[in-house]
């Protein structure tokens, strides 16, 4: 699996969703445990596609961390979409969520993943996905962050989420904390920390679902929707802004906004260890590089 092609997974155990298992970077041992990063794509995408545009294998091979992609197939949705507003594909151990648990379990018993440092990162539908696998299974991953997706339950159906992804629905932070809380009733443990990016001027997934995902994980921590730091030219770009929700002394959710972006992935092309990604009509050089960003959260980089 080393190198900088992708491997399939075939059997990695149940597989309610009917998903593909791709693994890039070289396999540890039970005593050589490694990161792992579980990323899941967005619409008409494919594993390398997104491999590609994100840079993820070149910061997992700098890293020394296995990246995990999750692939969906055209018979689950035409559009190679995640499911994640079909009622059945994110509840506990069923559809989809079920599948994606299965892969990282495999991933942590046969391929030297430490359980400890398994990190979560989906784009446009798959973040929507990776917001009901850290609801629906909050142990099992140690940071998640979402770009451009939705809060947990943010759609019910398909025609549902055709409405909802222009025009957010409107909950209180109460209202959309309730719809995570109520998978684990009994549950005192905090859930991982959150980091969500979203652009301004996203005409494909409304930049309200970032403000939704806001309101959701920080309600389920406990604490309100106010920053508690605000920086309005992160790292010294005016059009990034970067608030910071703390609960309890901890970091508990981050919101990177990007101003006048679509929906397109934030990259910086370039050969600087904090700089990468693809340019291409679904992403755009902004000076920042995301993924590294993401990396740098996870606790990957320096």
């Amino acid at each position: 699996m080393a190198g900088s092609g992708l491997q399939e997974v075939k059997d990695f155990g149940p597989d309610p969703g009917n998903l593909r298992m791709f693994v890039h970077g070289t396999v540890g041992t039970t005593t050589e445990r490694r990161p792992l990063v579980v990323v899941l794509h967005g619409c008409t995408q494919r594993a390398r596609r997104i491999a590609a545009l994100s840079g993820w294998n070149d910061l997992a091979d700098r890293a020394g961390c296995l990246v995990l992609y999750v692939q969906q197939r055209p018979i689950n949705n035409s559009l190679r979409c995640f499911n994640w507003f079909r009622p059945d594909d994110i509840l506990p151990g069923q559809g989809e969520v079920g599948s994606v648990t299965s892969m990282v379990r495999h991933a942590v018993a046969h391929l030297g993943a430490d359980p400890r440092r398994v990190y979560l990162y989906g784009v446009s539908s798959g973040g929507a996905l990776a917001a009901a696998l850290i609801a629906c299974a909050p142990d099992l991953f140690a940071h998640a962050a979402i770009f451009a997706g939705a809060p947990y339950r943010a759609a019910n159906s398909t025609l549902d989420a055709r409405l909802v992804i222009r025009d957010p629905r409107t909950r209180s932070p109460a209202e959309w904390a309730a719809q995570v809380t109520a998978l684990h009733p009994e549950r005192t443990t905090p859930y991982p920390p959150l980091l969500v990016l979203h652009g301004t001027q996203d005409r494909v997934m409304d930049f309200g679902h970032g403000l939704a995902l806001v309101a959701q994980w920080t309600a389920v921590a406990g604490t309100d929707t106010v920053p508690d730091s605000l920086d309005t030219a992160y790292r010294g770009l005016p059009d990034v802004e970067r608030s910071v929700y703390t609960a309890g002394g901890r970091t508990v959710v981050t919101l990177l906004r990007f101003h006048g972006l679509g929906h397109q992935l934030p990259i910086d092309p370039g050969d600087r260890p904090d700089q990468g990604g693809r340019r291409s009509w679904v992403s755009r050089d902004v000076d920042l590089h995301s993924t590294w960003l993401v990396a740098r959260a996870f606790g990957l980089v320096p």
